[in-house]
Parts: structure tokens; sequence; C-alpha cells
């Protein structure tokens, strides 16, 4: 049976920065829109089932029941607990993981999809932005990522041809993994998670990047504009901020385009661990404040190509034109 899970962040679009910066809300009923095309277009695909998270604000719910004719597919729900939490997206891409599901779509930011890639394992990506500040996602029309993740189910593509490898940062604590980030890890003085964005450039102390383009918005645009590294490179960026020699202009929100003063920045090369040197802190991944930084704590970052697999949309629609045998 092929099959295709989309897992969806409820709260993805909603966070502290409508408030302090100038982000577009994208609100619960356009998520069921982006949700209903994304099942239309993998039933288009001959998809035997679509496997569905659960999720706290019915968005599967209402965008099942707003399809007029009738599904030829099967739509089944993860059968698991809700806590309203970002480990429930986590258990449930370990769910279809675990159940054979050939690709999950990921609708959400930077952030949502760390959360799914706890816990996705060899199950390959295909990342929706709706987010705020995004590098790892893209935007793309929901009708068309559904029809190639179908495609990529149902043909039984090869990973190796319709998919490409991704970088993330691998967070250790004293020695041990303990957690990753898709595209940046940021170390800010503050001493509370809180509000768990980062918006406060004269707070950011340290950054690590696997990417950062002169076309990004969000932490990863500060690399772009000090040495733009493609998600393809073998490298990462390094940043210390701080001095008054130098500071460059960065949108590190939307609508937020602010000075950030930089002291520093160098490649970090793939395997090797780098320490971080201001502490205490806390340690935001993908923008959103999570790890707390003790005074006497050792935190190292590396750079891995251990990222999750990502779906190659043109490649999986271009073999999708082949005749099957």
């Amino acid at each position: 049976m092929s099959s295709v899970g989309i897992i969806a962040n409820p709260r993805a679009g909603k966070d502290i920065r409508r408030l302090v910066a100038h982000g577009s809300i994208l609100d619960t009923q356009e998520k069921v829109y982006i949700v209903r095309r994304a099942i239309l277009g993998i039933q288009g695909a001959g998809v035997d089932e679509v496997v569905l998270f659960p999720d706290p604000a019915n968005i599967f719910t209402k965008a099942l029941s707003g399809i007029e004719n009738e599904l030829r597919l099967t739509t089944r729900f993860l059968e698991m607990s809700i806590f309203d939490e970002a480990s429930d997206s986590t258990r449930a891409a370990q769910l279809m993981c675990e159940q054979g599901v050939a690709c999950v779509i990921v609708i959400g930011g930077d952030g949502t999809n760390r959360v799914v890639t706890k816990g996705s394992g060899s199950m390959p990506l295909v990342p929706l932005s709706t987010g705020t500040n995004n590098a790892f996602p893209q935007f793309l029309e929901s009708t068309l990522a559904g029809l190639a993740a179908g495609y990529y189910a149902v043909r039984h593509f090869s990973p190796e041809t319709c998919t490409r490898p991704t970088k993330r940062l691998n967070l250790y604590h004293n020695g041990t993994l303990e957690d990753i980030a898709l595209v940046d890890a940021a170390v800010c003085d503050y001493q509370f998670v809180g509000a768990r964005a980062v918006w406060e450039a004269e707070r950011l102390k340290e950054l690590f990047l696997t990417q950062g383009q002169p076309t990004n918005i969000g932490l990863a645009s500060i690399g772009g504009s000090l040495h733009p590294i493609r998600p393809a490179d073998d490298a990462g960026l390094y940043v210390l901020f701080g001095g008054d020699t130098r500071s460059i202009n960065a949108p590190i929100a939307p609508g937020m385009v602010v000075p950030v003063p930089i002291q520093r920045h160098g490649l970090m090369e793939l395997g090797t661990r780098m320490p971080v040197t201001f502490t205490p802190s806390i340690i935001a991944l993908d923008g959103e404040r999570e790890l707390v930084v003790n005074a006497d704590d050792r935190w190292e970052v590396e750079l891995s190509w251990d990222g999750p697999r990502v779906l190659d949309i043109e490649k999986v629609m271009d073999a999708a034109r082949q005749p099957t045998e």
C-alpha cells in the first residue's frame, strides 16, 4: 500500500514576531485550505492512503469536511496522544516512519521541520513554508507538493535520485548529543527561554549556520551578507558578534532591517566541534530559544550532513513523465 503523511503545525505563523515585527499571520483556515489541496494532489497521483497528524486545532478534520466529492484514497489519523507541544510532531513523524509512510509533507517553518526531523528517520520530507523566517522549507503550492509526494510513493522512486541530503547542526552538552538545528543555532544573552522567538539583534553573541544566502530573511540573512553559504556547500559559517569596527544591515525578521555588529566570522568544517564561548546564555535553535547554558557547562556545535533527506520536486515531476512499466 502506498501512503503519504502530512504534519501541520497549528502554531506556525503566529509567534510574537507578529507583534514586534511585521510578519503576516497565517491563520488556521488558510492552513485548512493548504492541507485540503495537498490531499487532493496526493489523490491525483493515485496514492492508496494519506496518514494525518491529529492536531489540536482540527486542521485535518476541517480540511476533509470541505472536500465535496468522495475521496478515492483512504484517510487515516495516527493513534497517538496529543499534548499541544512541539514533541507531538516528533512522535507523529516517528510513527509514520515506523508504519512505512513513503514521505511526509511538513506544513510549518524552520522550527517545525526541526522537530519533525527528530522523529522522521530515513523518511524524506516535503517542507512547505508557513512560518516566519524560513530558510529550510520552500514556498510551493500544496497541490503540487501533494502530487510530487504521491508520485514518489506510488512509483517507488529511488531516494538517491529523487531526494537531496541536507545539513544540520549537532549540539553537544558535556560531550553528549543534546539537540539539533537545521539552519541556525544562535547564542543569546537572555537568561530565560521566555517568548522563544529571537528578534533583538543586540542580544546575539554567537551564531552557527548550516546555510546563509543573500535572499534569506531571519538569522540566516546575516550569513548571507557576510559569506554566503549554499545548502549544497560542504561548509557552514560561524559569526561572533560585538565590537565597533564593523556593522552590517540584516533583515532579521519581516520588516526589521537592523544594524548588526560583527567582530569576526569564519567557515565551519564538517565534523569539527566548535565550542560555545559565551556563558551563561540561551541557545536558540532555528529561531526559537530552546537550550539553557549554565556557566560551568561545556557546549559544542558540530556541522554534519545528517539532516533529513528532502524530496526534489523538479526531479520527481520530471521522472513522473516517464511511462510506468
